[in-house]
C-alpha cells in the first residue's frame, strides 16, 4: 500500500495484491486481519538539520512517497511499532552466534554443506520488555532460492510452495516460530541452512569473481511482531 499525490490535501491510498496475496484471494482463503504501517521513505537527518517542528513539515510535504509494491521481499522495510509503554526507549537488538564470523556464513557448493545459526534477542534499559514490547513469537526468513535452502533439525529441506517464492527475485520466504525464549521472554530462533547443490552453470552466471569460483548472497530474518531485521551474509564456494 502507497500514498499517493496529496497536494490537493485529499490523501489517495494505493493498495495492491503481493503474489502471495493473489493466490490467497484465487482459492478463497484471502482475509485481512491486520496491516502494519512504514517509514521506508523518510529521511530522518532532515529532522536533525532543521529541528523538530520545521523538519516535520519538510518532511511531510517534500518527501517523496513510494509507490505500492507488489514484491513481498521488497516492500515495508521499516515497519512502525506501537509500543504499549510510551516511556519506552530501546528497542530489542539481534546477536547471531554460531557457524558464522564477522556476520558472514562460508559454505560449500555441495548439497551436504551446511550452517548452523542461533539468533538472540536482548534489550537493554528495560526491565520486563515483555509487558512493554511486543515479543515476536513467529519470524519471516527470506532465502534466494536459487542458492539457498532453510532446513529443519534434522538436516532435511523444510519444504516451500511456489506461492511463497517470489518469481522476479527467486526469494522464498519461510514462516518459522521461535525456537526457544531468554530469561526476559525475548525469543532465541536457530535455523539451519545449506546451499542447493549448485553446478558450474549456476556459478558461471551468478559468480562474483573472475574465476566464478564464488557466489556471494544475502538472506533475512524480520520478526513478525516487532519488525526487527537483520541481514546476514552467505559466501558459496564452489
Amino acid at each position: 500500500m502507497g500514498f499517493l499525490d496529496h497536494s490537493t490535501n485529499n490523501i489517495i491510498v494505493d493498495a495492491v495484491l503481493t503474489d502471495l496475496g493473489r493466490q490467497a484471494l484465487a482459492n478463497g482463503t484471502f482475509q485481512i486481519s491486520q496491516f502494519s504501517l512504514g517509514d521506508d521513505e523518510v529521511d530522518y537527518t532532515i529532522i536533525e538539520k532543521f529541528g523538530r517542528t520545521v523538519g516535520k513539515e519538510k518532511i511531510i510535504k517534500n518527501t517523496p512517497i513510494f509507490e505500492a509494491q507488489t514484491v513481498a521481499t521488497l516492500a515495508m522495510k521499516h515497519r512502525l511499532l506501537t509500543l504499549a509503554d510510551p516511556t519506552v526507549i530501546y528497542l530489542p537488538t539481534i546477536t547471531v552466534s554460531g557457524d558464522v564470523s564477522g556476520n558472514t556464513v562460508t559454505l560449500k557448493s555441495s548439497t551436504n554443506s551446511t550452517a548452523t545459526l542461533t539468533l538472540t534477542q536482548n534489550i537493554q534499559g528495560v526491565t520486563s520488555p515483555a509487558s512493554k514490547i511486543p515479543i515476536d513469537d513467529t519470524f519471516y526468513v527470506e532465502v534466494p532460492h536459487r542458492f539457498l535452502r532453510l532446513l529443519d533439525s534434522t538436516s532435511s529441506a523444510i519444504g516451500i510452495t511456489e506461492s511463497r517464492i517470489e518469481k522476479s527475485t527467486q526469494t522464498a520466504v519461510y514462516t518459522v516460530s521461535r525456537t526457544s525464549t531468554t530469561n526476559k521472554g525475548l525469543a532465541i530462533l536457530t535455523l539451519n541452512i545449506g546451499t542447493q547443490g549448485l553446478d558450474d552453470t549456476v556459478f558461471n552466471t551468478f559468480g562474483t569473481t573472475s574465476s566464478k569460483d564464488r557466489i556471494d548472497a544475502v538472506f533475512a530474518i524480520t520478526g513478525r511482531s516487532t519488525g526487527l531485521r537483520t541481514t546476514i551474509n552467505v559466501i558459496i564456494n564452489k
